[in-house]
């Protein structure tokens, strides 16, 4: 039984490390996931900003236009990479989440059964204890009884 235990501290200990690694991976993931959202609205304000310049000048000629639409174009494909990698760091959190959730709760039914394999030892043990000073009573009584 103790080897049982001493077998299931270990395995316990495993899943703690697992439980940790996916703790540290939704961090990881989370601080990503900001960082993609923050640059994605660093462009949609200069996005804002430009625009709003573009239309405060009035003295404007084709080559310029065809020039800011191209601009604008650009900015565009950038914001929607960008919210492509928010997607996709948000899907990822997500997921690492929904992981780490399942470690956590395999984490505490190994050591709610560890904790039972304990009490039932020590119930186990305490049984054979009592077990061996009723014997050992018995033989006492015995002994006496035969010296009478």
């Amino acid at each position: 039984m103790k080897a049982k235990i001493e077998r299931f501290e270990m395995l316990v200990d495993l899943a703690q490390n697992d439980l940790d690694q996916a703790r540290e991976n939704v961090l990881i993931l989370r601080q990503q996931c900001d960082s993609h959202q923050m640059q994605l609205d660093s462009l949609k304000e200069y996005q804002s900003g430009y625009l709003a310049s573009v239309y405060q000048n009035k003295q404007v000629n084709s080559a310029q236009i065809v020039a800011t639409q191209a601009f604008i174009e650009k900015v565009n494909t950038a914001i929607s990479s960008q919210q492509e990698q928010v997607n996709q760091a948000q899907q990822a959190l997500k997921d690492a989440e929904a992981y780490w959730i399942e470690q956590k709760a395999r984490h505490q039914a190994m050591t709610s059964l560890l904790q039972k394999l304990k009490k039932d030892q020590t119930i186990k043990l305490a049984k054979q204890e009592q077990k061996t000073l009723d014997e050992l009573a018995s033989q006492k009584f015995y002994h006496d009884q035969k010296k009478h």
